[in-house]
């Protein structure tokens, strides 16, 4: 879902800029006024500026609403400050490219290397742009991740406009075979390769994941007599959403991703080698196999896991898993002490 949105706002973004810049250049006699004196500017000091905020635009837009599927009116609230920048920074960019184009046009350079070499810095503008956006909103954004994500923003926006660039020639170079469709096309191509490629960057590594709740409130430093009686993690297949990789003891807030695939299945319970340690609990209380992003629980003790109001009392027994369903594990012979989750797909409510 994630490719088809981000490749389909992209044509939308690049043929709008395109068809608006046809308007700039043709019709409001922009062409006329730049072609009457000496210097004679190239019409791509108009057309990249103007294609190049559309489609940095349609790409924030995009990864906006892409990050917070379910949450559209406040996607509507949070949108606005983040679309004026990329209209002002994929304009900047593509005024710079635009200008660098018309430079490197009068040196003996092939025109067709010097258009490539232009729209691939536009990709690397819009790339950092749609990047840059997602840090600022995110609740990764102070972690690692976001360093990962700005790099990768970058450099796939750089190869989709070096990409969209070299099959623009080619369509170019197709002469009378495409007729008057060969400009339209030509960014159609672009959209397309920036949304395909910045579509790659933005997807996650992981899909669903397991929020702590009640049970795991945080306990003070002072209060802490040994790490190894609190509830952590002991597999190298689990980690938290935006803690380092160190970091293993599960508080109250935290997110454990779940991978795509296991080999073996997750155990919970209060056995040593579980791998999500939870004291107080059975020595094996449940366990959770994950196959194409399927996640399937299965109790181990009876009346020891609840999903939503549902009490899993037979052993053995499997149900697979909802987004934003209520897991609880309880000790059968101390009901009080409980431990509560949140499951949640990432896609669907990538805040939480």
């Amino acid at each position: 879902m994630r490719i088809y949105l981000y490749s389909i706002f992209g044509i939308i973004s690049a043929l709008i800029g395109w068809g608006i810049s046809q308007f700039f250049w043709l019709d409001l006699g922009l062409e006329k006024f730049f072609t009457q004196g000496s210097i004679r500017p190239p019409s791509e000091i108009i057309v990249m500026p103007i294609v190049a905020a559309f489609l940095a635009a349609g790409m924030v837009s995009t990864e906006v609403f892409v990050s917070n599927p379910t949450r559209y009116k406040a996607n509507i609230r949070v949108l606005p400050p983040y679309f004026w920048l990329a209209i002002a920074s994929g304009g900047i960019s593509g005024l710079i490219a635009g200008a660098i184009y018309w430079i490197l046009s009068i040196t003996p350079l092939p025109d067709a290397l010097v258009r490539i070499a232009a729209w691939g810095l536009i990709g690397f503008f819009i790339g950092l742009g749609e990047s840059v956006s997602w840090r600022f909103r995110s609740i990764e954004g102070a972690t690692s991740k976001a360093q990962q994500r700005i790099r990768k923003g970058i450099l796939f926006g750089a190869i989709a406009g070096l990409v969209a660039g070299t099959l623009a020639e080619l369509i170019r170079m197709s002469g009378n075979q495409l007729s008057g469709y060969q400009v339209p096309i030509q960014f159609l191509v672009l959209g397309l390769s920036l949304g395909l490629f910045l579509s790659l960057a933005a997807s996650p590594s992981y899909q669903v994941a397991l929020r702590a709740g009640e049970g795991f409130e945080i306990v003070h430093a002072n209060q802490i007599t040994n790490n190894k009686d609190r509830p952590r993690l002991q597999s190298d297949v689990l980690r938290f959403v935006t803690e380092d990789d160190d970091w293993e003891i599960i508080e109250e807030g935290l997110s454990i991703q779940l991978p795509n695939n296991t080999k073996a299945a997750i155990n919970v319970g209060s056995a040593s080698e579980a791998d999500i340690y939870i004291p107080n609990l059975p020595s094996e209380c449940a366990s959770l196999q994950i196959m194409s992003r399927e996640v399937v629980i299965k109790c181990l003790t009876p009346g020891s896991v609840q999903i939503n109001r549902k009490k899993m009392n037979r052993p053995g027994e499997k149900l697979k898993l909802k987004h934003n369903q209520i897991l609880t594990f309880y000790n059968p012979e101390n009901p009080d002490k409980f431990y509560r989750f949140v499951f949640y797909d990432r896609f669907l409510d990538p805040q939480a």
